[in-house]
């Protein structure tokens, strides 16, 4: 503030410092620029009327001198005196305190704290001490006192600075991020607040009271983007000021350090509010944004409203650790700690229901709980612990099924279990409420019921015979292949998409028991980041005996998708083994795309292989190396039924058409199963024709076409059938 009672922003810009009068907080206006060096980032602080500025583009520390406002500034740099005249180039960021001007992160030995006393003359400082056991990014200064962010050793440092020529190390303290950004004290000296740089990291609250016994009593994490990383944090009367990355501020009530909650945010830019001061006479905070510059903003700093208390167990009265407290309309949810005991809090004031769950207990839920601004309301609750018991048979005899898998879901809890010799399991490990089991073993189908947990009497689940793996469980498909990128992997899939189109798939086939699936390349991100690269990936059945079946069909659904030149001849292959021969069932590639969608096949075995009792079925998926094609494949609900499953899906069988290897170089082969094939000819993209084979009848075989007359290229096939015309891109060599 200058004589005339005007404040002022002080802002670090790309090109130096920006003087912004901001009296009149709805009109800011531009006074002066101070130039220094260019850089992404630059730290200012002020003492009496100076400002210093650090900056890791060179040129030492500018000085500020602020006494003439508003009519003028001076401005000098200072690249110290004494022992390192000269030698003072750049320092990350800086503070002053007592008198004393602090500067981190220097171009000198380890990038300590460079110290230089003010108390003569802050228009020269003078150099004082050195402290310089490790890099220091950022630090605070209370009472002789250093809370030292040192990012590069994961930690914050306290040092004893009361011998400036001397500081002594007294204390180190590992973060929660273990990349310590920057420091504050709370108003009380006897909790430090701690940032770590790295995305998904909270703000760490430490008891240090006793620096000999340093405790993290509590984290925060921003409510509405706990994934983006609090920048720095700065302290007003027990509130914690954070500008955030997500470009975000908000404000934390930290009266009590150890149940940190938030009372307010505000959206800034587009990527990272840089940092803020709530330290302006008018109580006015200011913050500067990377992409969205500066804001102010009127100060709102209203007491939260506290819960906590404790959970035991209502037989033993032992306390319960893990248990999930919810406060319901809300986002808000706390656990209690091993001592049963948990702390949380919301905003604004109310009356609320509280639900409390835990796996292997039954979820409580207090009504009409009155939350008050400031008020610690506490809430002592007792849980009744259940065991959820049931059995899995074999459908057609009642027989037990031992070691069968057992998944039991209910809400966002999840337990997987075998049964035991007598078909029997029970578990502890879900929460209570309505829920499904799930039950399969390789050589049944599987079985999905919904459940109320905990029940009265055990449940039962019966499995069909059969062969069928919808990949909610692990039957020991086997992997194989060279691919750098993109292997087979089973779990839920996570969708890519490209110019609109689902690319991997974003779910599993949704008509089974589980989520689950075969899926290439599952990492999300670009539709191209864990697509299948450069060789192939295979994935292969356990044993499956077909003896029983008097006409066993083969039936799964399949996801294939590429993007790209159809001349490399990517392709997936899924094929049958009996023990002495195989069969490609089927073979996919540019020629029969089928973009975004989850696929139907099935298919009659005996018209492909002799079905024996040591079968197996493998699904082959290749990128040529010298492609660069984008490549993905999915494969779920493998099973195989006696006859075919229904009209829709044989007629799927009979209009496939096979055209093999495609792309080819000489010899072309093709196959349409049972329809009769009566003419085969082949168009250019000019749509003329280049090749006519009259068949008259063709069943049943498959054909070899010489086709080493056509030019390298791609072209159309047509079949015309009895019913039907099947046509199909084919890339010659």
């Amino acid at each position: 503030m200058d004589s005339l009672g005007n404040e002022y922003a002080l802002i670090g810009a790309g090109d130096g410092i920006a003087i912004v009068d901001v009296t009149d907080p709805a009109n800011p206006l531009l006074k002066f620029t101070v130039p220094a060096a260019n850089s992404l980032w630059r730290e200012l602080k002020t003492y009496g009327h100076y400002c210093y500025a650090t900056t890791e583009g060179g040129g030492g520390v500018t000085i500020v001198n602020l006494q003439y406002l508003p009519d003028s500034v001076q401005s000098k740099v200072y690249t110290g005196d004494g022992a390192i005249a000269g030698q003072l180039n750049r320092g990350h960021t800086c503070a002053v305190t007592d008198g004393y001007l602090y500067v981190f992160g220097s171009d000198i030995g380890q990038g300590g704290a460079i110290i230089a006393d003010l108390h003569n003359d802050p228009w020269n400082p003078e150099y004082a001490g050195q402290y310089d056991l490790n890099y220091i990014h950022d630090g605070y200064i209370r009472n002789d006192t250093l809370w030292a962010g040192e990012i590069n050793d994961g930690q914050f440092s306290v040092i004893d600075v009361s011998d400036k020529a001397n500081p002594v190390l007294i204390a180190t303290q590992v973060t929660p991020g273990a990349f310590c950004h920057n420091t504050w004290l709370s108003d009380n000296s006897q909790y430090l607040f701690t940032t770590d740089e790295i995305g998904g990291t909270p703000v760490g609250s430490f008891d240090v009271s006793d620096v000999s016994n340093i405790q993290l009593k509590e984290t925060y994490f921003t409510d509405l983007m706990p994934n983006e990383e609090v920048h720095n944090v700065r302290v007003l009367n027990d509130f914690i000021i954070c500008p955030s990355y997500g470009s975000q501020l908000t404000i934390v009530d930290a009266t009590n350090p150890e149940n940190l909650i938030e009372i307010a945010s505000y959206p800034t830019g587009t990527f990272l509010c840089w940092d803020a001061s709530p330290y302006l006479p008018s109580g006015n905070i200011i913050a500067t944004d990377v992409g969205g510059g500066l804001y102010i903003f009127a100060p709102y700093y209203v007491p939260a409203c506290y819960l906590e208390g404790n959970v035991t167990d209502s037989i033993s009265g032992f306390p319960l650790n893990n248990v999930s407290v919810k406060i319901l309309s809300t986002q808000t949810q706390a656990q209690t700690i091993i001592t049963g005991d948990y702390k949380t809090g919301i905003a604004s004031p109310g009356t609320f229901d509280i639900e409390f769950s835990r796996p292997g207990y039954v979820t409580k839920v207090i009504s009409g709980v009155v939350l008050n601004s400031g008020v610690v309301t506490l809430l002592d609750v007792q849980l009744a612990s259940f065991i959820f018991s049931g059995q899995v048979v074999e459908a057609s005899t009642g027989n037990p099924v031992q070691n069968a898998n057992v998944r039991v879901k209910v809400n966002t809890s999840s337990v997987d279990i075998f049964t035991d010799v007598n078909g029997n399991f029970s578990t502890s490990a879900v929460n209570s409420g309505n829920g499904e089991a799930i039950s399969c073993k390789w050589g049944f189908n599987s079985k999905c019921i919904n459940v109320t947990v905990p029940s009265a009497v055990p449940v039962v689940l019966q499995l069909p015979d059969g062969i069928y793996d919808d990949f909610t469980f692990d039957y020991g498909w086997t992997l194989a292949g060279n691919a750098i990128n993109g292997t087979w992997e089973r779990g839920e899939p996570v969708g890519t998409v490209f110019t609109g189109n689902a690319f991997n798939p974003d779910s599993d086939v949704v008509d089974d028991c589980s989520v689950e699936c075969f899926i290439t390349g599952n990492a999300g991100g670009l539709f191209n980041d864990d697509d299948v690269d450069d060789g192939f990936t295979q994935i292969t059945s356990p044993l499956f005996d077909l003896t029983s079946y008097s006409d066993p069909y083969l039936n799964y659904e399949r996801w294939f998708y590429e993007l790209g030149n159809p001349n490399y001849g990517d392709t997936l292959f899924i094929t049958l083994y009996n023990g002495t021969s195989s069969a490609l069932v089927e073979m996919a590639n540019m020629s029969s795309p089928s973009p975004g969608t989850w696929v139907s096949k099935s298919f009659r075995i005996s018209d492909f292989i002799v079905p024996t009792s040591t079968m197996r079925l493998s699904v082959y998926i290749e990128d040529k190396v010298s492609s660069g094609n984008p490549l993905e494949c999915g494969f779920d609900k493998f099973r195989i039924s006696e006859g075919p499953l229904s009209v829709n899906q044989q007629a799927t069988i009979e209009n496939d058409l096979f055209m093999f290897p495609n792309p080819f170089v000489n010899e072309l082969k093709i196959n349409i199963g049972k329809l009769k094939a009566n003419n085969i000819s082949i168009y250019d993209m000019t749509c003329r024709k280049v090749y006519e084979m009259e068949k008259n009848g063709l069943q049943d075989e498959t054909l070899v076409l010489n086709l080493s007359s056509l030019q390298q290229g791609t072209y159309i096939l047509k079949v015309t059938t009895d019913t039907n015309i099947l046509s199909g891109k084919i890339f010659r060599l």
